[in-house]
């Protein structure tokens, strides 16, 4: 308890419950943070000098209230002490926080809770429970446990709709909304009082709970929720069929949807059901139901911690290096920004960086016209954002405002990052990097790539060797200024400062680093080659008259199927089927059309169709810019973006399946999903054998940030482990591999081999440190 506040008021700050040495900057609500809010309250509620109570985040009122439970506590296994101290009392005498809740609720002195920035899930609840909710304008609150598959555990669900009635409640917790604002709060009820500009969040709670002290047991019983009924919708709706409407919009609960189902019934309990008592019951018994039986909920929880670990520096732990001036700068959100590109990919990268307030960000391509629209497309963007109230109109003249463009690279001199967009070409980028070693004055400046598949080693040979340690690849995902993800590449030479100010800078544009390994495609792109070439192979195998159609595997992979965002066919077309065209052509594969000689890279034996290129080469069919790929594209329909089949396709994979003694067959969802994604399961294995990534949960938030993959199903590796099984992950591959010898991406990985050996999974094969006594796995390359 603080001093400050008059005798007859405490002040119990939830920040003096942290444990020494143990930052907690959003006031987590672990155990020995509830230990001492259970001991402050008992302390004030027994003291006869006490009268009322204000519960703040931190003594001066500054900073969050409270963020919620401490997510490490929930382990989600059996064990009944894994719910994160939310329902299930420790035997220990540990308080939960429903314990808490209790505690604060049925206090017989008035209880203000002072609120202040994040005030979210167990920090919500516990507000919830006091009598009086006050807060100042920098008040975030939510309930937002629907997105790590659980929901509210400490009475939220039964306390927000008698307060602020179904509707908001719906709106809070089925959204799993962060970003309730005072002004809102105090529109739904939620809030008693709204901090003025002259007056702090501690002096309004001190006001309050002196006009409290003096109020009658009657009056303060009436500001319990536990003794209240829910209102009825102010807008006329029975609230059973809010319920009903919210279920409309809502996911299936086999792909993704189980939490959100679940809140919509903990909510229903609140009004269904004849008390209070029987309402948290039912809660509590549909969140133990999720934490320990839904494997999407673990799913979700896993990514929680799997972004945190590759953002966190992670793989940086072992890397000592000098730091870089330049770099103390770029950590800080300052620096001049160069982008070399002005396409789509250049464009976005440059956005992201003036979003950020880095600046000033000059963008360079040698065609003007490209140049040109590459600006227009810059100021479009940054208007629409504030036409749609993203960012003030004063923030947008400002960003504007830093951004430079020119043909000529030397305008880059002075660049303290510069990061090379250009097409996928070796040469042409060496000589930029050559350029760029002459030009950039400072010595320490940051030389990135943003290549997707070509050798970081070779680019950075194009600088001098003092130079070489601040090369690195950047490489972001297309439309850069949406997508989250960046794969941070080290070369051989990249220092471990620089991968750490690369890691900074990421996270200042708001996106997720993940440091990868220099080889073929890094990670994600690698792992899309078994994905994208059998999926082509597929329907030169079983395609033809009433054989597999495109549509058929992008349905099997897609929204309704796998849960990707969408199909590979589609992936290829909006990305452009150029690209790979092209990717096969450095890779020696193509056939000469010409003579027919085969590439020269094209082993024998290799299993290999030419479906792909002659659609490119022959026909054109390079994607949606051209109205025509894997399949059609009309402007009249769907703005030119709606998938439409394709009869000449149609015919094209009859000519290329017309030898195969499979053709004409249709496969289920399942032989196409084991097909297409377990060889890229197993290349993550290799990835992991290889030292590329140094853990599983890297290798998943790559592929759920950048390429779609569904969140209920956690990564391509957890879902091997959990969804499938590695026994048989290890027998379908064996299977596969005999059948089509020429794919060695059948090939199952060792590190498959001994995780089924050994009887477990990847991810616990990383955590009991099988990886690092070094049994299979070579030397890391990070």
């Amino acid at each position: 308890m603080s001093n400050k506040s008059p005798p007859n008021i405490a002040i119990i700050a939830i920040s003096n419950g942290t444990q020494s040495g143990q930052p907690n900057p959003v006031n987590a609500l672990s155990a020995h943070v509830r230990q001492y809010l259970q001991k402050s309250l008992a302390t004030s509620l027994s003291d006869p000098k006490v009268t009322a109570i204000v519960l703040i985040g931190r003594p001066d009122g500054k900073g969050v209230f409270s963020a919620g439970a401490d997510i490490k506590e929930f382990s989600g296994s059996d064990d009944e002490s894994s719910t994160g101290g939310v329902t299930t009392s420790d035997p220990d005498g540990i308080p939960t926080l429903n314990d808490l809740a209790h505690l604060i609720e049925k206090s017989p002195k008035p209880i203000i809770a002072a609120l202040t920035g994040a005030t979210l899930g167990g920090g919500m609840e516990l507000a919830l429970a006091a009598q009086y909710r006050v807060a100042d304008e920098s008040l975030k609150y939510g309930l937002p446990e629907v997105k790590i598959g659980l929901i509210p555990g400490a009475g939220g669900t039964q306390r927000l709709p008698r307060l602020c009635g179904v509707r908001h409640a719906l709106d809070v917790i089925v959204r799993g909304r962060i970003n309730g604002t005072a002004s809102e709060g105090l529109k739904f009820g939620f809030l008693d009082g709204v901090a003025s500009e002259d007056e702090g969040i501690l002096e309004v709670a001190l006001r309050w709970a002196s006009w409290a002290s003096t109020l009658s047991p009657e009056k303060l019983d009436s500001r319990r929720l536990c003794l209240k009924t829910v209102p009825n919708d102010e807008e006329g709706m029975d609230n059973s069929d809010l319920c009903d409407f919210a279920l409309q919009s809502v996911p299936p609960k086999d792909m993704g949807g189980e939490s959100v189902h679940a809140t919509i019934e903990a909510i229903r309990a609140s009004f269904e059901l004849s008390s209070f008592q029987k309402g948290m019951e039912a809660e509590k018994n549909i969140f133990n139901d999720l934490l320990y039986h839904s494997l999407a909920g673990r799913a979700y929880r896993h990514i929680f911690f799997a972004e945190r670990s590759s953002s966190s520096g992670r793989q940086l732990s072992k890397m000592k290096s000098a730091p870089s001036v330049v770099g103390s700068q770029l950590k800080k959100g300052k620096g001049a920004i160069g982008v070399i590109g002005a396409g789509t990919m250049g464009r976005g990268i440059a956005i992201s960086f003036l979003r950020a307030g880095f600046g000033p960000v000059t963008l360079v391509d040698v065609n003007p016209k490209g140049l040109d629209a590459g600006i227009k497309y810059i100021q479009t963007t940054i208007h629409g954002e504030v036409k749609k109230g993203r960012i003030p109109g004063s923030k947008a003249k400002g960003i504007l405002n830093h951004v430079k463009s020119s043909s000529d690279i030397s305008y880059l001199a002075d660049c303290d990052l510069v990061v090379e967009a250009v097409f996928e070409n070796l040469k042409v980028k060496k000589e930029i990097f050559t350029k760029l070693n002459n030009l950039v004055v400072k010595k320490d400046a940051l030389l990135l790539s943003n290549t997707s598949s070509l050798d970081v080693d070779v680019i950075a040979s194009s600088l001098s060797p003092e130079r070489r340690q601040y090369c690195a690849g950047m490489h972001f995902f297309s439309p850069a200024h949406i997508m989250k993800l960046v794969e941070v590449v080290r070369g051989q030479a990249t220092s471990g400062a620089t991968l750490e100010i690369i890691c900074a800078v990421t996270k200042r544009i708001k996106k997720v680093p993940v440091v990868v390994g220099n080889c073929d495609g890094f990670v994600g792109n690698r792992m899309m080659h078994p994905y994208t070439s059998e999926s082509a192979l597929l329907l030169a195998d079983y395609g033809g008259k009433g054989g597999l159609t495109i549509a058929d595997v992008d349905n099997a992979l897609g929204r309704n199927g796998h849960g990707m965002a969408i199909g590979p066919f589609l992936v290829s077309d909006i990305a452009g089927n150029d690209i790979g065209y092209n990717i096969r052509r450095e890779k020696g594969l193509l056939s000469d059309h010409r003579t027919g000689q085969v590439g020269p890279n094209r082993k024998n034996g290799m299993r290999y169709t030419e479906l792909a290129d002659e659609m490119v080469e022959k026909w054109g069919r390079v994607g949606q810019k051209a109205q025509k790929g894997w399949y059609n594209y009309d402007p009249n329909v769907g703005n030119g973006r709606k998938a439409l089949p394709s009869p000449e396709m149609e015919e094209l994979i009859i000519k290329h399946s017309m030898n195969s003694p499979h053709k004409g067959t249709k496969l289920s969802k399942d032989e196409i999903i084991h097909r297409v994604l377990f060889p890229l399961v197993n290349e993550g294995f290799k990835i992991l054998e290889e030292g590329i990534a140094l853990d599983p949960s890297d290798i998943d938030i790559i592929y759920l940030y950048g390429y779609g993959w569904p969140a209920f199903k956690g990564g391509p590796m957890f879902w091997a482990d959990n969804y499938i099984g590695l026994t048989k992950l290890l027998n379908e591959l064996e299977k596969f591999h005999e059948m089509c010898p020429g794919s060695d991406y059948f090939r199952p990985s060792e590190l498959l081999k001994r995780c089924v050996d050994l009887g477990v999974g990847v991810q616990e094969y990383y955590k009991k440190g099988y990886a690092a006594s070094g049994a299979t796995t070579p030397q890391s390359k990070l």
